[in-house]
């Protein structure tokens, strides 16, 4: 028969347990959070990046068709404001990059930003090739050699950090 103080003890040594419990259970709860936010930063970056990238590889071969159309079609853009915005919105992805690759090499890992550096410097490629032009007639459907073999090295550089993202970020 279970007296109420035999009850209380039981009680107590039952509260003492679930709070010592607690207690040691609590630097793994917060070692475990601590874990998915950095992933979840580093997912974020990895993101912006990649968005970053891009948009950069959009507004170069855009400024590349206009270029080309201004020097080969002698055809004057309708829209110098145009070619402006393009150019500014390129420069803009650019300096997303450089600030996701920043924050990258700042919280690692070392695989990852060596891979954004790959990343940036097939950018770099691409961006050398805006002002290349064709070895005819213009034609916005094809771009010139150049343009296009950086391009597909750059296309390749995204989707091969994406995919080193992917194994750091899952």
């Amino acid at each position: 028969m279970l007296t109420v103080s035999g009850a209380a003890i039981i009680a107590a040594i039952a509260s003492l347990a679930g709070v010592t419990l607690g207690a040691l259970l609590e630097p793994l709860k917060l070692n475990a959070a601590r874990r998915a936010k950095l992933r979840q930063d580093r997912a974020d970056r990895c993101a912006g990046l990649i968005e970053a990238a891009t948009r950069a590889r959009k507004h170069i071969v855009d400024t590349n068709v206009i270029h080309r159309r201004r020097k080969l079609a002698k055809a004057l853009e309708t829209d110098p404001q145009r070619e402006i915005e393009f150019e500014d919105a390129y420069y803009t992805a650019r300096t997303d990059m450089r600030a996701f690759y920043g924050l990258l090499v700042m919280s690692g890992p070392d695989e990852l930003v060596e891979q954004a550096n790959v990343l940036r410097r097939k950018e770099m490629e691409l961006h050398h090739t805006r002002w290349e032009l064709d070895d005819g007639k213009f034609d916005r459907r094809f771009l010139p050699t150049p343009v296009r073999e950086a391009g597909a090295a750059f296309d390749r550089a995204i989707e091969e950090f994406a995919l080193v993202a992917r194994k750091h970020t899952s």
